[in-house]
């Protein structure tokens, strides 16, 4: 008797999000909420690390810097490394890297240490996300991408929310070390959770040339609850044509090349706004005269818009494609941006502009990164999202540079939001003119 082939991506987009599904998704936000704290502890603890090691605003740039320059080569390098030996081991692997560096980052005794654990733990960082996002995103039907990428991207702002609201606390109390020391342990106890029931992607799988087919069955008999799965079911391996390149030369693939240059410059464009927002908001409302709670909850703010927007944009991009909806966040952040510096002597304005620069500029980049799980195809995702993470990174590497040679300038906080909404401009732009974005659902059903 012929054993049945199956498919397992008919599979997955037949069958609704089930129990299994959720506790992929829930895992992976873990990692995303752990990353996000661990990214934004040098921006609460700065102010404490500037007292105690005499830092000038000037070199904390440099600081800022070191960690997303690690992000940047985690991204590029762990990217390519979840697509050739699976996103399961590439994320655990990032999660250790930045949890063990974090807990270090807690000893420093001296500028430079600091500069070269922030580095380090970055390429935890780095590798972290687009890793944790290829293998949720495999895991869902194609209706239920732009969800799913919002809930596990909720994980960053409440991270980075988390972070805030413990630090406002445990810094004065216990100094800036505990920051880190939080930081790094909690990932580091989520590891072995991850080792045991994190599982491989099945599309990963069936991407690979290899016998898998019993690990495919038990993954398959997980996800259709109410389908028989036969024993002796194998599963046909489709041949991409990505696969007869290697990852990083498949992103050029005809058809490809021109969205990638465009999603490069879309990633660098708002990542440098993100993180010139993420790094340099608590240490200029400070020096503006504001107390460092005041601070603190202005950057709750501007992640708490950023945990709401996604939901937004998921259900606008069904409903009108992914083009307009994009084009017009970054537009409005752009006017956010702008408004932010002009009414930045009433903190009940800034701190209102501040929400809307959340929810155009962090909510932009999530609905960013589920347009690059839509842009490529399996057998390159993890690298195509890492690439474009990685590219990004040195927009947010340049970004607090840029930031801290205006401040040194001192040309004025209207002056600084003024220059970086100018960007939120090009980022739109950018992204009009990809090619391959998400049709209106109501339009791919008829």
């Amino acid at each position: 008797m012929q054993e049945p082939k199956l498919f397992i991506n008919d599979i997955i987009e037949s069958n609704p999000l089930g129990g299994f599904q959720k506790l992929v998704m829930l895992l992976c936000a873990l990692v995303i909420i752990f990353d996000g704290f661990d990214v934004l502890a040098i921006a609460y603890a700065a102010p404490a690390l500037s007292a105690e090691f005499n830092i000038a605003k000037g070199q904390l740039g440099l600081v800022f810097s070191a960690g997303l320059i690690g992000m940047m080569i985690g991204a590029l390098v762990l990217g390519p490394l979840g697509d050739k030996y699976g996103r399961r081991q590439a994320v655990i692997a990032s999660v250790v890297i930045f949890g063990v560096f974090s807990v270090l980052t807690g000893y420093i005794t001296s500028y430079h240490e600091l500069i070269l654990l922030r580095f380090l733990t970055g390429l935890g960082l780095g590798g972290a996300m687009p890793n944790a996002t290829a293998l949720m995103t495999e895991y869902v039907a194609g209706k239920m991408r732009n969800i799913a990428v919002a809930v596990i991207f909720l994980g960053m702002p409440i991270g980075a929310i988390t972070g805030g609201l413990l630090a406002a606390h445990i810094i004065p109390a216990y100094g800036w070390s505990s920051i880190f020391f939080w930081g790094g342990w909690m990932p580091l106890l989520l590891v072995p959770v991850l080792f045991f029931w994190l599982p491989e992607s099945p599309r990963f799988l069936t991407a690979q040339n290899k016998d898998n087919d019993a690990l495919l069955r038990r993954i398959a008999r997980k996800i259709a609850r109410n389908q028989t799965i036969p024993p002796s079911a194998v599963f046909i391996h489709p041949a991409e044509e990505a696969q007869q390149h290697s990852p990083i030369k498949a992103l050029f693939m005809p058809g490809y090349a021109r969205d990638t240059l465009l999603l490069w410059a879309a990633f660098f464009l708002n990542l440098m706004v993100a993180y010139f927002l993420y790094s340099w908001i608590p240490t200029l409302l400070v020096g503006s005269g504001y107390a460092l709670g005041q601070a603190s909850t202005t950057v709750i703010l501007l992640n708490i818009g950023g945990a709401i927007s996604p939901f937004a944009s998921a259900w606008m991009m069904r409903r009108w494609g992914s083009r307009p909806v994009i084009v017009g966040y970054f537009l409005l952040g752009a006017l956010s941006m702008m408004l932010l510096g002009k009414l930045s002597a009433s903190l009940a304005m800034l701190q209102v502009m501040a929400f809307f620069a959340g929810f155009f500029i962090v909510g932009g980049q999530i609905s960013l990164n589920a347009l690059a799980s839509y842009i490529y195809p399996t057998a390159i995702r993890s690298t195509g999202m890492g690439w474009a993470f990685g590219i990004g990174r040195s927009g947010s590497i340049i970004g607090p540079v840029l930031a801290g040679t205006l401040i040194a300038m001192a040309l004025g906080l209207d002056v600084y939001f003024m220059v970086f909404g100018a960007v939120c401009v090009l980022t739109a732009t950018a992204t009009l003119f990809i090619r391959r974005h998400e049709k209106p659902v109501e339009t791919e059903d008829q």
